[in-house]
């Protein structure tokens, strides 16, 4: 086993009020948003996202990191972040998983 034991982030994402009519202003956002996306999983970083249902601009994110800053790192990287999409309300939190982390995590 290694000693190096990766950690799970929930990050419950949340979007300002302005997003929907910003991304009809800007429909170049969500493709830049599912590019990072689907970069962060090739990197092993994003193992799983998704909005929750009925889509109200909210969803989660579930990220690998070491640390809980690392991760709010890499949340601000996302196009929602720098485009100022995302509401404070957002959160990343660590997730202490105790069933199913052989899905997410490989030792």
């Amino acid at each position: 086993m290694n000693q190096f034991m990766p950690k799970l982030f929930a990050v419950v994402v949340a979007t300002v009020a302005e997003y929907y009519e910003y991304k009809k202003e800007h429909p170049e956002h969500d493709l830049a948003q599912l590019a990072w996306f689907e970069e962060q999983a090739k990197k092993g970083v994003l193992l799983c996202c998704g909005p929750f249902v009925p889509p109200d601009g909210t969803g989660i994110w579930i990220i690998e990191a070491e640390t809980i800053e690392e991760a709010k790192a890499i949340v601000d990287t996302s196009p929602r972040a720098k485009d100022g999409m995302l509401s404070p309300a957002a959160r990343v939190v660590e997730w202490n998983i105790h069933i199913g982390r052989d899905l997410f995590i490989k030792e």
